[in-house]
């Protein structure tokens, strides 16, 4: 049996993942209930490391919905809005007679004629859900340190507090442009593929002569 993972599956299975069981294992830590040296677990063996792994994956794929809702707290009818600007930026050349729910079925065609622009389109998706669960995982890790501060009442906690939750933000942000950018690399492949490029780039022919019949150079 071949079991491969790909970009696809690291970023946005296995890495938010990753983030969301530290999350969840410092939260156990604040309350007491697991005693965490963070020093010594970075000198796990293969074995645990793969055991891991795939927890982080499967959690990773149980959280995505999740994730995505927090996601829309952000971007609500981004989909729709993006076909929008890009019908009006290209009305005076293209018709475009599509809707936005059919993206799904214009990424598969591109996957059909271009296995390569189809994986290169997906890597922006696979950060944008990423980005959205990673962003999440630190609101998390906000929440067990706000925990910790009543407990301990370090103030310097609340400063990471504070950074934690503006790092959230930004990254909500971030994931945010790739899902504008996957959206657009999708309608802009589509439009590629319309192209005769014979037709719309050509030799330039010059047509400045000198005076005593010679060619400009």
């Amino acid at each position: 049996m071949n079991l491969r993972l790909g970009i696809y599956d690291i970023f946005s299975r296995i890495i938010p993942g990753g983030v969301y069981l530290f999350a969840t294992l410092e939260f156990a830590r604040v309350l007491g209930w697991l005693k965490i040296d963070w020093a010594s677990s970075l000198e796990l063996k293969i074995l645990p490391s793969l055991g891991l792994t795939i927890m982080a994956y499967v959690v990773g794929t149980a959280m995505d919905r999740i994730g995505s809702t927090w996601y829309s707290l952000f971007n609500r009818g981004m989909s729709d809005r993006v076909l929008d600007e890009f019908k009006r930026e290209h009305k005076n050349h293209w018709v475009l007679d599509f809707d936005d729910k059919d993206w799904p079925i214009l990424r598969a065609y591109i996957y059909i004629h271009n296995l390569n622009a189809g994986d290169e389109i997906d890597r922006h998706n696979a950060l944008c859900i990423m980005l959205r669960n990673i962003s999440l995982g630190l609101v998390f890790l906000a929440v067990s340190q706000i925990m910790q501060f009543v407990i301990t009442r370090n103030w310097l906690l609340l400063v990471l507090v504070t950074a934690l939750i503006l790092l959230s933000y930004q990254l909500a942000v971030q994931a945010r442009f790739m899902r504008e950018w996957f959206y657009r690399s999708i309608y802009e492949t589509i439009i590629a593929y319309r192209l005769k490029v014979e037709e719309i780039v050509k030799p330039a022919k010059s047509s400045a002569k000198v005076k005593n019949g010679g060619v400009k150079p």
